[in-house]
């Protein structure tokens, strides 16, 4: 509230090497049904989820809350598209009439492709910085009272917003499984910390079992 943006909440789910796929790019499902249905149970508690162009093109997903319970307000989908790549056929694209779609592009994003997604419902906002600049894109965010966001992008993204320092609270769902391969993509990209003393660390941290898996939860340290 302070700062005019959303709680923002990074949730990922990786193998116990820190992987989020494998070297061809399959990533269903790394961890079990009782992390997927938790994952379920946060969307419930958020106003909006975002991913960014890769995840929405490799994943296909539907990015809904189907934890059965009664919402606030429904839960909107944001993606972080500079080329304007979504696919009308895309499940997000198809169901944006019945579920909220915004799509961060560029200026020069093309005109087509925009004029099909709004044809379905989807809402194309164009800037200068293609969905880059996350400030804007967050405080366009709050702009339309939407209080908290959870990230389900890929490493890409993941990167992006903690290299901004736009994090506020993480979740790593981690499964007992080790997939290996350096070309394999690892749960952060981004910068990253130059020195383990700029790690980002985290406080009140908490660690729970959901079947195989383990859900590690805490916020991240101020300064």
């Amino acid at each position: 509230i302070r700062n005019a943006r959303p709680f923002v909440h990074l949730k990922l789910a990786c193998s116990l090497d820190g992987k989020i796929a494998t070297r061809t790019n399959d990533s269903r499902w790394i961890t079990g049904e009782e992390s997927r249905a938790h994952v379920h149970e946060l969307r419930h508690l958020y106003d909006a989820i975002l991913i960014g162009a890769g995840t929405a093109k490799a994943d296909d997903p539907l990015l809904t809350d189907r934890s059965g319970k009664p919402r606030r307000r429904p839960l909107v989908r944001v993606v972080l598209d500079e080329h304007l790549s979504l696919s009308p056929e895309s499940q997000l694209a198809k169901t944006a009439r019945e579920f909220p779609t915004l799509v961060f592009t560029s200026q020069s994003a093309d005109v087509s492709s925009s004029s099909a997604l709004a044809t379905l419902g989807v809402e194309v906002l164009r800037d200068a910085s293609g969905g880059r600049d996350l400030q804007s894109v967050l405080r366009e965010l709050s702009s339309r009272s939407i209080q908290s966001l959870l990230i389900e992008g890929g490493a890409h993204v993941a990167g992006l917003f903690l290299d901004a320092g736009l994090i506020d609270k993480v979740s790593f769902f981690i499964a007992p499984i080790i997939i290996g391969g350096r070309n394999a993509p690892a749960a952060i990209a981004g910068m990253g910390a130059e020195k383990i003393a700029d790690a980002i660390n985290l406080q009140d941290v908490e660690v729970i079992r959901h079947g195989r898996d383990i859900e590690v939860t805490g916020y991240v340290r101020e300064g």
